[in-house]
């Protein structure tokens, strides 16, 4: 047993008596492998556990040879949290070094575990809890987000913006419906990112290699166990959808990250010295290594880049999983994938709710900013409801040209739901609170 665990070659649980070794193939195979398991290691020793009942409900495990195999998975577990033990390069990936201790620990019963499975089932149900657990945090993130906006959409609700399209000055409006804007896509992409945990929460274990196993596995345990909403029934299918999921997963992803790439260029253009509309403190800003005048936004525009990052790595899985059926190694990649966007999607959009906290408006720059030619559509208007047909509304005042008409009443009075002067924050509060 010493030569199993004792060094840094290894042998392999699935040719233990190779003695054909070269270190370089070993580290192209494993490539970020253990790096990347250290996320997936503590879901791996659930799934290990669901597992262990399934084999004691067909009589591979007694009673007692399950409870030392659960006692020392937790014993594990412990371990690892504390960081008494580590993953490293004399393990191939972190379902070898789980079956490794067991063997260690407990001897033939350890040799036991990984009955009735296969790491290609093992590492989707590690994943999968892994997403599930990572996508509630996320949402967490999005929902004090989405709090952080409601909260500047009240302070500003009334307060002068000038509202642009194609950059161009179009018509009043205020920073409320601005914040407000954000508050609402927020709360859209906690949707989105829930009815896609939904849909990806099923259980990929008894599929094993993509054919099942001769063996009476009750799946229905390790299901229940793992709080699954169903099984993943067809064991080839499990396999095909390897890559689809996470696929999926950085698909819904991408949401949230595009509305911080709108949310960033908006931010960069209003902190801008031409326009003065907003500003943040300095501590989100770096200096100019020539320029003593400089301060440059910096984490503004890294965040508006990330959103290339997760756009990458879809792209980079789209074209991975461009494969025929059943379990092949390039798959071993979706792991880098998905775990690096993950950790994007976290890192970034967990800056978001202090960064908004602490935006200002220059609310007398903004005013300036609205001049007479923004109000000729709220003008067009007053004359509709004088009994004006629109289109004649319309020539008349893009013809008349008399500031003298045009006022700023219409759009404070008389405005639609969701509208500037009209943002129905109630709606999205109520939102919030079922969230809560």
């Amino acid at each position: 047993m010493g030569r199993y665990f004792g060094n840094n070659l290894t042998m392999k649980i699935w040719n233990q008596n190779s003695k054909d070794k070269n270190s370089a193939i070993d580290n192209f195979l494993s490539s970020e492998d253990i790096a990347l398991d250290q996320e997936l290691f503590l879901y791996d020793i659930d799934a290990s556990i669901a597992h262990a009942r399934e084999l004691e409900s067909i009589n591979i495990l007694n009673k007692s040879e399950t409870k030392k195999v659960i006692s020392a998975l937790k014993n594990l577990a412990k371990l690892f949290k504390t960081k008494k033990f580590k993953l490293s390069a004399k393990y191939e990936d972190c379902h070898s070094a789980i079956e490794e201790y067991l063997i260690k620990e407990l001897g033939s019963v350890g040799k036991k575990i990984h009955t009735g499975r296969s790491r290609n089932d093992q590492v989707m149900a590690a994943m999968r809890l892994y997403s599930r657990a990572k996508l509630d945090e996320i949402n967490f993130i999005n929902l004090k987000i989405a709090k952080s906006f409601l909260v500047k959409a009240e302070k500003h609700s009334s307060d002068p913006m000038p509202g642009y399209t194609h950059l161009q000055r179009a018509m009043p409006s205020t920073w409320g419906l601005w914040f407000a804007s954000l508050a609402e896509s927020f709360l859209d992409n906690i949707d989105l990112i829930s009815n896609t945990q939904s849909w990806m929460n099923i259980n990929p274990l008894g599929s094993a290699a993509g054919y099942g196993v001769n063996l009476p596995i009750k799946r229905d345990i390790s299901t229940k166990e793992l709080n699954f909403k169903r099984k993943q029934l067809n064991s080839l299918y499990v396999q095909n959808s390897r890559g689809k999921f996470e696929l999926e997963l950085i698909g819904s992803l991408k949401q949230p990250m595009l509305d911080v790439r709108k949310f960033s260029w908006d931010m960069s253009i209003f902190l801008a010295q031409e326009f003065n509309l907003l500003s943040i403190p300095s501590k989100y800003s770096t200096g100019s290594s020539i320029m003593p005048n400089k301060s440059n936004p910096d984490v503004i525009e890294i965040m508006r880049a990330k959103y290339a990052v997760i756009a990458g790595h879809y792209s980079e899985l789209e074209n991975l999983i461009s494969l025929p059926s059943g379990y092949h190694r390039d798959l071993q990649l979706t792991k880098r994938s998905l775990i690096h966007t993950m950790d994007c999607v976290t890192g970034t959009l967990d800056l978001l709710p202090e960064l908004i906290k602490s935006i200002k408006v220059n609310v007398q720059r903004s005013d300036e900013f609205i001049d007479q030619g923004m109000m000729m559509t709220d003008h067009a208007y007053e004359l509709v409801q004088s009994g004006l047909p629109f289109r004649e509304a319309y020539i008349k005042v893009k013809s008349d040209q008399d500031s003298k008409l045009i006022s700023k009443s219409l759009s404070r009075k008389n405005s639609s739901s969701g509208s500037p002067y009209n943002l129905d924050l109630k709606v999205l509060k109520s939102r919030i609170k079922k969230l809560s």
